[in-house]
């Protein structure tokens, strides 16, 4: 199939990549692969070229894992190759299952998640045989998919596919791939694409003031020392492969998490929180640089708050307690104000350094575009710091010998009105208070009671309170001849990144776009603001390739000014982040050559259902000789509650043979046997379930329609648990806590409610789907029509408040079978007036012989 024409929208290392994607020929072997390119290279531009070469009503494109925002972009990008933008058709949830249908049987590309698709392929919605073939983005997260059509494949997580020696091979045996194509940024042919059009860049290195260097070291400082406690633990002995300088990553407390998740359940509290305490420091870190003066003391307020004492209780971090936490609240609060001698104090109000540097930087592009006007847009990495260069160039001209005095003013009055309604707050309480001056104890009720309305209004920045006595400082006023209007009353020329409300309104040469970085859709901003100016305000390495990208294949001219503080966190997050990308594609270059290549997805040789399934039986069951030809032909069969297929598990049992059937069930979450059910739940799940007594109601209910009820608990393997909490630097076990205690007689409550109720602990999903081949053996199939119908007529016979006890006892009398019984429940009261049914009764009830022998054995046990 041929390229469709792309005049300015492809380059010569795209159509390399689609011309693997696309072959001449339709041999397996060559059709289907999985892409791994760089973020910022055009991964979209190739998927909407793709899709684009496939369109038509004969063919049906699946698109799987794709977001509400990946949908809108390919949109757009295929109304740019010649489709009508609704040419993607997207189903939801909340589409109706004659709808679905509807949409496969039209063709064209239809987006759907991965649960969807499940359940259609498995209640047979969508005709497998005609699906042309499947467009998987985001091929790190697992994907239950088919084997008919072509299958692409893509992704641009790196780090996260070389996370481990058999990530790659994994993921590509789930997706039952044998082909993988691996484009790195330093590829030769994307550098000899792009190394022709160059973007002219300008580094502007912007020094940090004394102030921000300072709490930057004793932020680092707090880091190394938490660090270094952590490790302490004998159990934390895997985070010696930590540094500081991996601290700085955006995920480091999560990668620390992770390698002590383990032994997680063992560690003392006192670890556990040092552990919390590596994110806190992380995110100071971050916010140092990103937050302006007031907003980052008012974030340090917050951490006092959070970490106060409550309840007699300390909660305190112990970096609060250090040296270098003083280093960090009191050059905090020398950026605000200082004293002086002469009495009151001295406002400050420091603005951060990038905001001068953005007015010269803005004032050079003026003289550059005087005679060629062209939008200049600005790139930031949040929403917050967006709008506050918002309202800082829209004030700049106010006081040009401080362009940012009134945006910080305006924010440093906002902190003392919410100090005043602070201390208003607590003149109404009708705990005494002071007239003079709020205990601490009182402020810090106040803070954390005043906490949760104020994140929801500013967005998470939370309410300044002094709880240290070194650290209470009198909080100067405002001066009088500083303009206290909002940051965000901005002038009404302004515009926002929504072009197409000032269109034909704003000529588009004179104004300054400021916008968020969007991942992909930083492409489709590009190509349609066109600007020749562009000022990146934070620093993002995807973004710089995009740039390089538009540049080659636009073939215009674009001046980037690349602004960083020197010296700091930033520089070397963003240093780390290149070569953590580089390092991961060595690594993925590397697996690829030293990759064992299945022959089929599964690792086998070729084989049908039918024939793993004998196999499995023959080296199980002696051989299969119980079991007749007839059975061995049909697939294994489990119904399975619509619910269910959030998780992995239907897929799993469907990849080992089984036949899996979407159904609504009542009772039960899986049923494997016409007599046997099974209740799946997480620990998570098994706790909330106890506390709220749920699952004593859903053991009961199997308990009174199926024979062999189980309570199947799934755990993590990589992650070890007990019901019962050891510490982690203690000799011997701590005392279990009283919810500790209250799960395990709870679980043993349930068992002796329950005598049939079988407990079954799993690690894994694939663990249960063995668990499931195992349990099934000897057993028939059970029906879904039959499945969907227990529990329906409960609310009709009463058995929802059933004395488990008499009804256990009446099913194990003679002649009263699983169908039978509820013919005697709804007749007979109690095991009292069951005794005295006279014979012709019971044998209108459940049958002749069957009344006969329960008449004999009531009998004969009475006398």
């Amino acid at each position: 199939m041929a390229l469709p024409p792309s005049r300015k929208w492809l380059l010569p290392f795209h159509r390399a990549i689609l011309s693997n994607l696309i072959p001449g020929s339709d041999d397996p072997e060559q059709r289907d692969r999985l892409v791994v390119l760089a973020p910022g290279l055009g991964m979209r531009r190739v998927i909407a070229t793709l899709l684009r070469a496939y369109y038509s009503k004969q063919n049906l494109v699946l698109l799987v894992n794709a977001s509400s925002r990946d949908v809108t972009g390919i949109e757009n990008d295929l109304g740019t190759l010649g489709l009508p933008h609704d040419a993607v058709k997207n189903l939801h949830h909340d589409t109706a299952s004659k709808q679905r249908a509807d949409a496969y049987m039209g063709g064209g590309i239809i987006s759907v998640t991965s649960r969807i698709l499940i359940v259609d392929m498995l209640s047979k919605r969508i005709p497998i045989n005609l699906i042309t073939g499947i467009v998987v983005l985001h091929a790190e997260r697992e994907a239950f998919l088919t084997q008919d059509g072509f299958l692409k494949a893509f992704t641009c997580n790196a780090e996260q596919l070389s996370s481990s020696s058999m990530t790659l091979q994994t993921v590509m045996a789930q997706l039952r791939l044998r082909n993988v194509d691996i484009w790195p940024r330093f590829h030769q042919s994307i550098d000899r694409d792009l190394g022709q059009h160059r973007a002219d860049v300008v580094e502007l290195h912007q020094p940090s003031t004394s102030a921000v260097r300072s709490i930057q070291s004793a932020i680092v400082e707090c880091l190394d020392a938490t660090l270094a406690e952590v490790r302490r633990s004998k159990l934390a002995e895997e985070v010696d492969d930590f540094s500081v300088e991996s601290a700085m990553h955006r995920a480091f407390d999560v990668a620390v998490r992770r390698q002590l998740d383990p032994v997680w359940h063992r560690l003392a509290p006192s670890t556990k929180q040092l552990v919390a305490d590596l994110g806190t420091l992380r995110t100071l870190l971050h916010y140092l640089l990103s937050y302006d003066a007031v907003s980052f003391y008012t974030y340090l307020e917050t951490v006092l708050a959070a970490n106060s004492n409550e309840a007699g209780r300390p909660r305190q971090s112990a970096w609060l307690m250090t040296d270098a936490s003083n280093v960090i609240f009191s050059e905090a609060r020398r950026r605000l104000w200082r004293e002086t001698n002469e009495g009151p104090v001295e406002l400050v109000l420091e603005e951060p350094p990038k905001w001068k540097l953005l007015l010269e930087v803005l004032d050079e592009i003026e003289q550059e575009v005087y005679h060629a006007p062209a939008p200049v847009l600005i790139m930031t990495e949040t929403e917050r710091t967006a709008t506050q260069l918002r309202a800082f160039l829209s004030s700049a001209d106010d006081d040009p010998e401080h362009p940012g005095r009134p945006v910080m003013a305006a924010t440093f009055a906002e902190y003392l009105q919410w100090k005043q309604s602070m201390r208003a707050h607590h003149t109404n309480q009708s705990v005494p208070v002071s007239e003079e001056v709020m205990s601490e104890a009182l402020q810090r009720k106040a803070a954390r009671s005043s906490a949760q309305k104020r994140r929801r209004i500013r967005g998470g920045m939370a309410m300044p309170v002094h709880t240290h006595a070194d650290r209470t400082e009198q909080v100067p006023e405002l001066p009088s001849d500083i303009p206290r209007a909002a940051p965000w009353d901005v002038k009404a020329e302004e515009v926002d990144d929504t072009l197409e409300d000032y269109f034909g309104l704003v000529d588009l040469g004179n104004v300054v776009v400021i916008h968020t970085y969007g991942g992909d859709e930083n492409d489709s901003l590009l190509q349609e603001l066109r600007p020749r100016h562009v000022i990146m305000y934070d620093p993002n390495p995807q973004f710089v390739r995009q740039v390089e990208v538009y540049r080659a294949i636009q073939q215009v001219h674009v001046q980037v000014y690349f602004m960083m503080y020197i010296d700091s966190v930033e520089e070397q997050m963003y240093l780390a982040q290149l070569r953590r990308e580089k390092d991961a594609f060595e690594r993925l270059i590397k697996q690829k050559g030293n990759m064992a290549i299945p022959l089929t997805a599964d690792g086998q040789p070729e084989e049908d259902a039918d024939q793993r399934m004998l196999r499995r039986l023959s080296s199980r069951v002696a051989g299969g000789s119980s079991l007749t030809s007839a059975q061995l032909r049909l697939p294994p069969t489990v119904v399975v509650d619509m619910r269910e297929f959030r998780s992995s598990l239907p897929s799993l049992l469907h990849a080992a043979g089984m036949q899996v059937v979407p159904c609504t069930l009542q009772v039960g979450d899986y049923v494997i046997a016409s007599d046997m059910c099974v209740e799946r739940k997480s620990l998570t799940d098994l706790v909330q379930s106890l506390n709220s007594g749920r699952l004593y109601t859903q053991c009961e209910a199997m308990s009174i329609h199926y024979q062999h009820p189980i309570l199947l608990i799934e755990f993590d393997q990589e992650r070890a648990f007990t019901l019962e909490a050891l510490g982690g630097d203690a000799k011997h076990p701590k005392a279990a806590t009283a919810t500790e205690l209250d799960v395990q007689s709870k679980l043993v409550l349930l068992t002796l409610s329950f005598p049939r109720l079988r407990l079954i602990w799993s690690s894994s999903p694939y663990a249960t789907a063995e668990i499931f081949a195992d349990l099934k053996q000897n057993h028939d199939e059970p029906d879904a029509t039959t499945a969907a119908a227990v529990g329906m007529d409960d609310d009709a016979l009463g058995e929802s408040t059933l004395n488990l006890t008499p009804v256990d006892m009446l099913r194990a009398m003679p002649g009263v079978t699983a169908k039978n019984y509820v013919y005697l429940l709804n007749a007979v009261e109690n095991v009292q007036d069951l005794c005295a049914t006279p014979l012709e009764r019971l044998e209108q009830l459940i049958g002749r012989e069957p009344g006969r022998k329960l008449h004999a054995f009531l009998h004969a046990t009475a006398t």
